[in-house]
C-alpha cells in the first residue's frame, strides 16, 4: 500500500502561497532530511512545446530546486527529453533548448543547471535492464542526466494523454526519462501526435503501455529505487505538454501530490481530477478512464508499485 500526501489549494493566502505549500509537501514526504551534503540530484521536469500555454511556471519548479539547493549544499539539475518531432526543422537540440527558453525555462529562472536529459543528439545515456527474461524490451537507454545522479525527483506536470489516458508519475518517471531514440524504440511505430484524432488498435496500444511501463523498471534500475514523486495537478489539459497546442484545462487546479509509490499516485491523481472535472471537462476525463485503469493494473503487475493506497490530505 502506498502512502500518498496532497497538498491542496484551500486556504491558501500570504502566509500558505503555492511557494509554501509545495515545501511544505517536501517537508511532510521527509524527502528533504534523506539528502546527504555533496548529493547530485536530478529533477526530471516539463517543459512546453511551443504552442502549448498552460505549462508550469518556473518559479513552481524553482521553489523544490532551492530546496535541494539548502539540504544538499549543491545546485541540481533540472532536465527534460527532446520532442520525438521537430517542427522548426533545424538541428533537434538547438532546437529545443530555443523554444524552452522562449516558453521562460532556463537555468537562471529554474534555480539549477537545466540540460537535455539525452544531450543534444538525443542518444546520450546508458543501458539498464527491464526485468527477468520475460521482458519484452531487455533494457533501455536511460538519459545521462538521469542514470548519472544520486536521487531523481520526477516532478510531474499532469495532463490527460491520447495513448496513456494520463501523464504523470508513470510516464515522467519511466518512458519520458529516455533517449530520443529509444522512446522512439518504445513507440514501435505509434504516432504519438494523434491529431486527427485516429488512434492505434486495442492490441497495439496495449504492447506500446506495457513497453513504456518497462522502460520505467529500466529507469528504477539504474537509479536503485532512489526515486520520489511529485505531482502537479495544476492545469490539468486533455492534451500533454509535447503537444504545440491545448484545449482548456478540465477542471479547477487541485494542488499538489507526493508519493514514492508511482502507482499509487497517479491512482489518487486521477481519482481527485475526475472527482473534480468540471462540467465542460468531464468528457475527456471519462473517455481517458480506460486507458488510465489499464496503465495502473499493468503497473501493478510488472512490480512497479500498488494502486492501493492511503492518502494524507493538507491544506
Amino acid at each position: 500500500m502506498g502512502e500518498v500526501i496532497w497538498v491542496d489549494m484551500q486556504a491558501i493566502g500570504p502566509e500558505n502561497s503555492v511557494g509554501h505549500k509545495i515545501r511544505r509537501l517536501l517537508q511532510e514526504a521527509g524527502v528533504l532530511g534523506g539528502l546527504d551534503a555533496g548529493a547530485r540530484v536530478a529533477l526530471k521536469i516539463n517543459t512546453a512545446e511551443e504552442g502549448y500555454e498552460y505549462g508550469l511556471r518556473p518559479a513552481f519548479l524553482r521553489t523544490v530546486a532551492e530546496a535541494v539547493t539548502n539540504a544538499t549544499e549543491q545546485i541540481p539539475t533540472l532536465c527534460d527529453g527532446l520532442k520525438l518531432v521537430d517542427y522548426w526543422r533545424r538541428m533537434s537540440g538547438s532546437s529545443f533548448m530555443d523554444v524552452v527558453s522562449r516558453q521562460g525555462y532556463s537555468s537562471d529562472t529554474l534555480g539549477g543547471n537545466f540540460v537535455i536529459n539525452g544531450g543534444f543528439s538525443g542518444d546520450e545515456g546508458n543501458i539498464y535492464p527491464c526485468g527477468g527474461a520475460d521482458t519484452v524490451l531487455g533494457g533501455v537507454e536511460v538519459g545521462a542526466a538521469v542514470c548519472r545522479s544520486d536521487r531523481v525527483w520526477v516532478l510531474a506536470h499532469v495532463t490527460l494523454h491520447p495513448l496513456l489516458g494520463v501523464a504523470g508519475a508513470l510516464v515522467n518517471g519511466g518512458f519520458e526519462c529516455l533517449v530520443g531514440r529509444e522512446r522512439t524504440r518504445v513507440l514501435a511505430g505509434i504516432d504519438p501526435y494523434p491529431f486527427n484524432g485516429s488512434r492505434p488498435g486495442r492490441s497495439a496500444l496495449s504492447g506500446f503501455r506495457h513497453r513504456a511501463l518497462e522502460g520505467h523498471l529500466g529507469v528504477r534500475q539504474a537509479l536503485e529505487g532512489r526515486v520520489f514523486y511529485v505531482n502537479y495537478v495544476w492545469d490539468v489539459t486533455p492534451q500533454p505538454e509535447y503537444f504545440p497546442f491545448s484545449e482548456a484545462p478540465v477542471g479547477p487546479s487541485q494542488g499538489f501530490l507526493a508519493s514514492r509509490d508511482p502507482v499509487a499516485l497517479d491512482a489518487v491523481t486521477f481519482d481527485v481530477v475526475a472527482e473534480t472535472a468540471s462540467p465542460g471537462g468531464r468528457t475527456a476525463v471519462e473517455s481517458a478512464r480506460e486507458a488510465v485503469e489499464e496503465l495502473l493494473s499493468v503497473a501493478e503487475a510488472l512490480g512497479l508499485g500498488s494502486r492501493t493506497y492511503t492518502l494524507r490530505r493538507l491544506s
